[in-house]
Formats: C-alpha cells, sequence, structure tokens
C-alpha cells in the first residue's frame, strides 16, 4: 500500500513541477511576445485621455488621466502610461533612465524597426514575488507590477497599447 501511495505522490509531484513557470522560460516568453507584438501589431487609437489619443483593449478602463499620465485598470492589475511628448518615438531617453538601476534588473532589451525604437525591463521587486515589467516605444511607456505568470500576456497588451499612442 506504501509504494503505491509513493508512486502516486510522485507523479503528482513530477506533474506540479511541470506547470510551474521559470522565470528564465518567462524572460524568453515576454521577449519574443513584446518584440512580436512592437513590429507585427499596430492597433487604431480610438481612446482619447489628456493629450493622447491611444488603443484600450476589451476589459480596460481609465481610471485617471493628466497631460502625459494616464493609470488605466484591467480587472485588478493597474498601468501607467507615461508619455514624454519631447521625446519621438526612435528616442531612447526613457529606455535609457529605465535600465539606469541596475541592481534590480532581471532582463532587457531594445530592437529598432521604422525609425522607432522598442524596449522592454523586467526588475524584481525587493522584498516580493512580484516583478516591475516596463513596456515602450520611444517617448512612450506603460509600467505595471506583474506575478510572473503574467510578465508575458501583460508586456503583449502593453506593447500594444505603447504602439498606438498618438501626441494630439
Amino acid at each position: 500500500m506504501k509504494t503505491k501511495i509513493s508512486i502516486v505522490l510522485f507523479f503528482l509531484v513530477l506533474i506540479l513541477a511541470g506547470c510551474n513557470t521559470t522565470i528564465d522560460e518567462e524572460k524568453e516568453q515576454t521577449a519574443q511576445t513584446v518584440e512580436d507584438t512592437f513590429k507585427n501589431t499596430e492597433k487604431n487609437a480610438k481612446e482619447e485621455a489628456g493629450n493622447l489619443s491611444f488603443y484600450l483593449p476589451f476589459g480596460a478602463k481609465i481610471e485617471k488621466e493628466s497631460e502625459n499620465n494616464v493609470i488605466i485598470s484591467k480587472g485588478s492589475d493597474t498601468f501607467i502610461l507615461f508619455t514624454n511628448p519631447e521625446e519621438d518615438q526612435k528616442s531612447e531617453l526613457l529606455y535609457n533612465m529605465a535600465i539606469s538601476d541596475e541592481k534590480n534588473i532581471v532582463q532587457n532589451d531594445s530592437f529598432k524597426e521604422d525609425n522607432r525604437l522598442g524596449y522592454y525591463v523586467i526588475n524584481k521587486l525587493p522584498d516580493s514575488e512580484e516583478y516591475e515589467l516596463i513596456v515602450g516605444v520611444g517617448g512612450t511607456k506603460l509600467t505595471t507590477q506583474s506575478s510572473l505568470e503574467d510578465l508575458s500576456d501583460h508586456a503583449e497588451m502593453m506593447m500594444e497599447i505603447a504602439n498606438s499612442v498618438k501626441q494630439n
């Protein structure tokens, strides 16, 4: 009887271990998702807030807005959209600022296409199981706190929004 229980427990442990996402797997998935979305997705800017027009995915809503900042929520997640009107889509300023504190960076990358700079930065939040995710295009960026399992999903949505931002 003990061997049967041991075998069942062994298989349960294997199944559970296989379901867990590791940071390395999620980093790769997030990197690929951000770059693919940057290169292949251009959503129509239908929402307006402050001085901005942008795409807002289904289920997301604007919580608060100011001239160059918009707080967006989707479910229990909050995203901060920031744009610097002095910087264009090829600007490296916000990306360089995001990677200036190297201490907590888990992964970051940038890529260029059609005179635009796309980027992402994943930071480990101290004393937390969560990560800070920054995704942007030139002088526009979105920031959120995310669990490991949600990084690539959040990154895709954030790049769709960042890709669509237009100054009014």
